[in-house]
């Protein structure tokens, strides 16, 4: 099951998560091959991708970096956490963050949910 935070609609927010191996250890950036994120609006039954970030390549780029103990830091963007269906007063998003290492031998997911709050008037 994954994390779950509310963040309000287009605003600028940090989401740090550390990325881990199959032991449990930090993954430090040096050793990553790939991190690729994926966001989409969980509350729209086609699950509809948003800004463009659909497997973008997120290893120290697009707003998300990785540091040697392993600490992944995403600069959520406004566009990130647009309400996408203007109806909804809460619409609840997810990211997935599909990462490599071991030379792309081996593989992690780490997922996260967040409620974005339909923020009233707001252009």
């Amino acid at each position: 099951m994954p994390n779950i935070f509310s963040v309000k609609e287009k605003s600028t927010v940090k989401y740090t998560a550390t990325l881990k191996d199959e032991n449990g250890t930090a993954i430090p950036a040096a050793s990553l091959s790939t991190l690729k994120l994926t966001l989409w609006n969980m509350s729209d039954p086609l699950k509809a991708v948003i800004n463009s970030r659909n497997a973008q390549d997120v290893l120290n780029a697009n707003n998300v970096t990785v540091d040697a103990a392993g600490l992944v830091t995403w600069t959520m963007q406004p566009a990130d956490n647009a309400i996408q269906i203007t109806s909804n007063r809460v619409e609840r998003h997810r990211a997935l963050f599909v990462f490599t290492w071991a030379s792309g031998a081996k593989q992690g997911a780490h997922e996260v949910d967040f409620d974005v709050l339909n923020i009233e008037k707001l252009s």
